[in-house]
């Protein structure tokens, strides 16, 4: 847990010292494929989905997706991806993540370096990579089941399997269940081409002030979308068609969302090995173990490195 502060505290510091004035490279947000000419009226049952997690306007998550675990000294690898910001650039970066700490704690634990969904049927099959962690999530949509496969990046023998249901991935901190009963859902009629998929927009807002509660989210979704997709992504919610782009907002003042969407859509054949998940021993079960899964999960995302 020390080390994970320490991380913390040095993405805020590196920020503070940061004095430079080089431009550096367009911002990944303005780098997303756009597909939007290209709206598709097939339904996607097949194929690979490329997700992106970033801060519009920000050049937040660009520094982080270019920061390598695996190589050592976080705070070293991030003071030379500074040098290529500008002062205005570095104090956008520090203002969010000095605004809330909640929003930085986030930032620790998404996915932000890798996002790729592999989609056959109703089965899918994301593989993703955080600061701290390489995930494997699988799902068989037929009977809303899955298998998760987790290991640290700072020790690969670190690892955890287990098997899951609907109902109990939501509650382990792997996914984030928004509770609905604590949010006004409004369907509006904006629309918007997602991937080369033409998506609607819903904003749900938060009732009541809550501790830790998000103020708001904007969720756009599309029939063309398999809608067992929903149960793979980080944050959760009951909609009727697959989750295309969510834009979270961590209070209903907040201008600067953390957005999940997909990046590029490429219908094509699966094969049996993009749909192989790796497996540690044992492999645990949700509702028998989940004491002991538990454990290991802080053991990863806590554990020292």
């Amino acid at each position: 847990m020390k080390n994970r502060i320490i991380l913390l505290i040095a993405l805020v510091s590196i920020l503070s010292c940061k004095n430079g004035q080089g431009q550096g490279p367009q911002p990944e947000s303005e780098q997303l494929e756009s597909l939007g000419a290209n709206n598709t009226e097939e339904n996607f049952s097949e194929g690979r989905i490329d997700v992106a997690i970033h801060f519009p306007g920000n050049r937040l998550s660009e520094i982080l997706n270019k920061v390598d675990p695996s190589k050592g000294d976080v705070q070293q690898q991030m003071q030379n991806l500074m040098k290529d910001l500008s002062q205005a650039e570095a104090e956008n970066i520090k203002k969010v993540m000095e605004a809330n700490p909640i929003l930085a704690m986030q930032i620790m634990f998404a996915p932000m370096l890798k996002n790729e969904i592999f989609v056959r049927e109703d089965h899918a099959l994301a593989k993703c990579d955080g600061l701290i962690y390489h995930l494997e999530n699988k799902l068989d949509g037929d009977n809303e089941t899955g298998v998760v496969f987790i290991q640290s990046q700072h020790d690969k023998s670190n690892q955890l399997t287990f098997k899951y249901d609907k109902d109990y991935f939501g509650e382990i901190q792997l996914q984030t269940r928004i509770d609905m009963d604590m949010y006004d859902r409004e369907q509006t009629n904006d629309t918007d081409v997602i991937a080369g998929y033409t998506c609607t927009k819903a904003i749900y807002t938060l009732k009541n002030s809550t501790p830790m509660a998000l103020g708001k989210l904007e969720v756009w979704t599309s029939g063309r979308m398999p809608q067992s997709l929903n149960f793979i992504h980080p944050f959760y919610l009951e909609e009727e068609h697959g989750i295309m782009k969510i834009a979270i907002y961590q209070d209903m003042d907040s201008d600067m969302p953390m957005m999940y969407e997909f990046k590029k859509v490429t219908p094509t054949p699966v094969s049996d090995s993009d749909m192989e998940i790796q497996q540690s021993q044992p492999v645990y079960s949700g509702k028998s173990d989940a004491q002991t899964i538990a454990a290991k999960l802080m053991g990863i995302m806590f554990g020292n490195p």
